[in-house]
Parts: C-alpha cells; structure tokens; sequence
C-alpha cells in the first residue's frame, strides 16, 4: 500500500512538473511575443508626424531636455502668463534658492520618483507598480540657473496662446486642495531630490503606455507643436526634432 502511494504521488508530481514548464514555456513565448509588438509599436509610431504650428510673435523660449530615459518641459519661471513659484513654491525646495530662471517639469510615477534615487535602488515591486498602472502619479519640478550643457536639448520657440495652452495642460495635470493649491509630497528619501527640487501629487497613472515621455509628447500636441503620434521613449520626441 505504501508502494503505491508512493508511486501515485510520484505520478501527481511529474505531471505537475509537466504542467509548470508548459506553462512556463507559453508565458515566456507570450512575454516575449508581447514585448517585440510593443517595441515595434513603439518605433513605428514614434516616427508618424504629428504636424505642429509656427504662430506669429513666438517669442516664448522653451526647452525639452532629456535626461537618461526622461524627458521634461524647462520653462521660464515667470510670464504674463504664469509664475510657476505660485504652483511650484521655492519653500519647498532645500535650498529656496530666488536666483534660479528656469524651472524643469516632468511627470512619472509616484513610488518610482519617490523612492528610486539610482537604478540599481530599482525593486521588482515598483517596476511592476509603475508598468501596469497601479501606482499613483506625480510632479517633479526643478529650478535651474541655466539650461544644463551636459545633456540632449531642443529649443522651442512658442505663441503666447501657444504657451497659454501648455501652462493649462500641466495645470490640469496637478492635483489641486480645497483652497486650489498644489499637493506637495515631502520626499522620505533626501536622495531622490537635489536641494533645487520638489515633489507634487499629480493625476493619471504611469504605465506602458502612459509614459514620463508619452506625457510631454501630450504637452506638445495640447500647444500644437510637432509631437509623434505615439511614443514611451525620449528618442521618439527627440527624432521628430531631428536630434
């Protein structure tokens, strides 16, 4: 009797196994599968134009700047349009530095921005959070003194009902209290800002297909600059701009 328990479990054991690596196998080919569609997705979207316009008195100068994979608007920080201290307070920054001009705006995910200082500080449990659209999103706004020379720039030249257009869609991206008033996310990690920066509760979810850059690429359409039909990646916008 215990024989032919033994040889029964034996028997459960081996077509378990079979099942695992069968399952393992088609879920490889599916992953696998899946990531060349996104890719080749990706590359081929990217590269249809979507056309933008060269208004009269476009006299507004703004930056795209990219930053490894990320890219962010660099805005002037004052206008007749807007003052993005009023969105954006220098008080939260660690230096509250006034001599800054230009204030760097980028969108991402919240546990991500919050709490990966490096990529090697990068945990399976945020790539998955921030790849499916579980996590909540946010704002990072950095002040800088010049437009930084060490890494890929374009220059934007801008209407004011252009840049109008802009300011109301990353306005609208900010989550705003009762009084009307900006978020702010105090950062736990100090490595994740650098004395310049802050951290702002912003709306929708980062995902595959909603990304830091597929998020600028919507900023570009909402002021009818030259923007790519679809992009995840920095090298979408940056192509579009022959850079």
């Amino acid at each position: 009797m215990k024989k032919e328990k033994y040889v029964k479990q034996k028997i459960v054991l081996r077509k378990s196994g079979r099942a695992l690596s069968t399952f393992s196998k088609w879920f490889s080919i599916l992953l696998f599968s899946f990531l060349c569609c996104y890719f080749f997705l990706a590359f081929v979207l990217s590269r249809i134009t979507v056309e933008g316009k060269n208004e009269a008195k476009s006299d507004i100068k703004i930056y795209l700047m990219k930053s490894g994979v990320h890219t962010d608007f660099v805005l002037p920080i004052k206008t007749d349009v807007i003052d993005w201290t009023k969105s954006f307070p220098r008080e939260n920054t660690g230096f509250k530095d006034t001599t800054t001009k230009l204030i760097a705006i980028g969108w991402g995910d919240k546990n991500f921005y919050m709490n990966t200082p490096e990529w090697g500080d990068l945990t399976l449990k945020t790539a998955l959070s921030a790849m499916t659209g579980m996590g909540n999103s946010a704002i990072h706004a950095t002040y800088h003194y010049e437009i930084l020379s060490d890494r890929p720039v374009i220059k934007l030249f801008l209407s004011k009902k252009q840049y109008k257009e802009l300011v109301s869609y990353i306005q609208d991206q900010l989550v705003k209290d009762k009084k009307g008033k900006t978020v702010y996310l105090p950062a736990k990690n100090k490595k994740v800002v650098s004395g310049n920066d802050a951290f702002y509760a912003a709306h929708n979810r980062y995902s595959m297909i909603l990304t830091c850059n597929s998020w600028i690429n919507r900023g570009l359409k909402a002021c009818h600059k030259r923007a790519c039909l679809w992009t995840p990646f920095a090298g979408g916008i940056f192509y579009q701009y022959g850079k």
